[in-house]
């Protein structure tokens, strides 16, 4: 059941961005940069005991920090 939670962090990063209006223009390099993103929020909480921590608040977190490092490294190219 683990791509299940990788599934779940997708989706719910995915729809934080859309919310955070996260668009490169490119919604496959934009998918890829989720799934990444998805990828390495499961290892980092592989041990997290959802029962104490809470997960909404926790993934919001991440993929904000994300976009905002993303829109950074944007910025720097310019």
């Amino acid at each position: 059941m683990n791509n299940l939670k990788l599934l779940q962090a997708v989706a719910d990063i995915s729809y934080i961005a859309g919310t955070e209006r996260n668009y490169s223009g490119n919604s496959r390099i934009d998918i890829s940069h989720y799934i990444q993103w998805a990828t390495d929020f499961e290892q980092i909480h592989s041990n997290t005991d959802w029962d104490y921590e809470d997960y909404m608040l926790t993934i919001e977190q991440f993929a904000t920090e994300k976009i905002q490092q993303e829109m950074n490294e944007d910025i720097a190219f310019v």
